[in-house]
């Protein structure tokens, strides 16, 4: 992608221009009234989001994350489209789909009311998908800048059979110090924990960090808090269109084990995803179009 034409097409003065970002992948930086953020064209992920109000980034981003083409970047909100998890069909595909291994189209900038910038990217079909998928579809992500931050998938099928998909938006969120962190919202919901066979579970009080935990909350509600004592913050998450909710933090052992993190990272993000995975399967018929949307706001007592 030429960094000047798309300046010239989509830049918007004082508030969003494109740079040349790490490993040469076109970024979008975004600084208006509310916030600045920086986004990768690359997999249409959202890197870093900051309140103007805020000392601290909502979003954690490895320092070791690769910037390559056919590598996810470890950090910010990963799309995970059009399954969740290990390839359903053992076919050798990428975990969590390909759009996050591939650069998406810019289709719209704009300067908002209230302060707010607007992107809306997509990605479109190509020979690449075309091997891994073979159903007609377009998958557009809405990225809204300002106070908050809100991310809406719309998966369309532009084709004449239905298909069905899983998604999530697989939000790493910093935090001061794991151990002083509870997730609220998701109290006495059923999970499957992914550390024990998905075994179904309860889940009793608040969510909390003492080990490491892979659990897919099912059944859940659209809003949760995550309170972070260290940073003196909260959270506050909503979503819509969702049905199930993964938590996920490695701890020390599986940590040691992925290559773009640095040991001590799991300290400091929780990944709280809102997504559609698991049994929640969605079937997108001809014609038809499903969009998942969250919103993060960060506030202090």
């Amino acid at each position: 992608m030429d960094i000047d034409q798309l300046n010239i097409d989509y830049g918007i003065a004082d508030q969003l221009k494109f740079v040349k970002g790490n490993g040469g992948l076109p970024f979008i930086l975004i600084s208006n009234h509310g916030a600045t953020a920086l986004i990768s064209v690359y997999a249409a992920q959202v890197l870093s989001f900051q309140p103007t109000t805020e000392c601290e980034d909502l979003l954690f981003l490895s320092q070791k994350s690769y910037y390559e083409e056919g590598k996810a970047i470890r950090g910010g909100i990963p799309v995970c489209w059009p399954w969740f998890g290990p390839d359903p069909n053992d076919r050798d595909r990428p975990d969590h789909g390909f759009v996050r291994n591939g650069l998406w189209a810019i289709l719209a900038t704009a300067a908002m009311a209230d302060n707010e910038t607007k992107v809306t990217l997509q990605f479109q079909e190509t020979i690449q998908s075309n091997n891994y998928w073979r159903q007609p579809f377009t998958l557009d992500l809405e990225i809204l800048v300002g106070n908050t931050l809100t991310l809406k998938l719309v998966t369309r099928n532009t084709g004449d059979k239905a298909f069905s998909i899983t998604q999530a938006l697989h939000a790493y969120l910093q935090v001061g110090d794991i151990n002083q962190v509870q997730i609220l919202g998701l109290e006495d919901a059923d999970y499957l924990d992914k550390l024990d066979d998905s075994v179904q579970k309860r889940q009793s009080g608040a969510v909390t960090f003492l080990e490491e935990v892979d659990r897919i909350y099912t059944g859940t509600q659209n809003k949760w808090i995550i309170d972070d004592s260290s940073f003196k913050r909260q959270i506050k998450i909503t979503a819509t269109s969702n049905k199930t909710t993964v938590v996920w933090n490695p701890w020390e052992a599986t940590s040691a084990k992925i290559p773009d993190l640095e040991p001590d990272d799991y300290q400091h993000f929780i990944c709280l995803e809102a997504g559609n995975v698991d049994t929640d399967v969605l079937e997108i018929l001809p014609g038809s179009e499903y969009s998942l949307l969250t919103n993060f706001k960060i506030t202090r007592d």
